[in-house]
């Protein structure tokens, strides 16, 4: 488990971009010390960047100091490397809950293991240093666990300021509609688990999820409850409610292409993904929405 690796900035607004450029061109750019004067941020900027493109999957580090960036990271940096689709975000959302490289403890934490869904900041980093105290074996810094909490709250809730038409330091991430922080009669503002629409979240993510679930346990049948209560899976890491998962699954069972069915074996109701890889099926979506741009302009 990993704690503190975003120098406290939550991801801003074109960083990733910023960030796969870069490595496009000198894969050893974050072992440059100069490299944070040519991408434009300060030097702790640049070591959170790096930690937000290794923990969302984006890159991936070399056995030569080097880094690249990955399928996925190839397809955002062809596809939507300025973040401007939902779904990329909602993809992008994902892995870092899923928290693959052991990097982003705090996310997996929050989406997959805690239950609240209103609670204040002081409340919501005494659970989580609780959580880390019997889960890790060793001594983690409790301000190290705060940050943790901090930048997790402002990656999903810091807007651009509508009243100040300079300020463009927004997350991306926002826009996906998870968190939000509402007003309260107490000291500090509540803390809310969100369910979004299924449009926020975007059909192209969902299903990717799925299939991603299905190749990862080796299984063509997902449950309808698997997909309301497991870990990484639409309840929870979108925090999606069983009737927005119903209406997300009626829509992918019209999927042009790879239609989803419905099977019902054991008095449980599960659906049968198509067998192909999520990454192909990211390629075939992608591509198919660059093709309809290029024709709706006329190219």
């Amino acid at each position: 488990m990993a704690y503190g690796r975003h120098e406290s900035f939550y991801l801003r607004d074109k960083w990733i971009s910023k960030g796969m450029k870069s490595i496009n061109n000198d894969p050893r750019f974050f072992y440059d010390n100069d490299g944070f004067e040519k991408i434009g941020l300060g030097k702790n900027m640049v070591r959170s960047l790096r930690f937000w493109l290794l923990a969302m999957d984006i890159m991936t580090e070399t056995e030569e100091k080097t880094h690249v960036l990955t399928e996925l990271g190839q397809l955002v940096y062809e596809s939507d490397r300025l973040l401007q689709k939902n779904e990329t975000v909602s993809i992008l959302h994902y892995h870092l809950v899923c928290n693959y490289n052991d990097l982003a403890t705090v996310f997996y934490w929050y989406f997959n293991v805690y239950k609240e869904t209103l609670t204040q900041r002081p409340d919501l980093k005494k659970s989580f240093r609780t959580w880390v105290k019997n889960n890790e074996p060793k001594q983690v810094s409790e301000k190290s666990l705060d940050r943790d909490i901090d930048v997790l709250i402002q990656l999903y809730t810091k807007n651009a300021n509508e009243n100040d038409p300079e300020d463009f330091i927004f997350s991306p991430f926002t826009k996906i509609n998870l968190i939000k922080e509402e007003p309260s009669e107490d000291k500090y503002e509540n803390i809310r688990k969100i369910s979004p629409e299924v449009e926020n979240i975007g059909l192209i993510a969902l299903y990717y999820v799925l299939l991603r679930y299905a190749f990862e346990n080796d299984i063509e049948l997902i449950s309808l409850d698997e997909i309301i209560n497991e870990n990484f899976l639409w309840g929870k890491v979108f925090n999606l409610s069983r009737n927005r998962i119903i209406e997300a699954l009626n829509k992918l069972t019209n999927h042009e292409t790879f239609p989803i069915e419905y099977v019902r074996t054991n008095n449980l109701d599960n659906v049968k993904v198509s067998k192909i890889n999520p990454i192909d099926y990211l390629c075939h979506e992608f591509n198919k929405d660059i093709e309809r741009m290029a024709s709706t302009n006329g190219v």
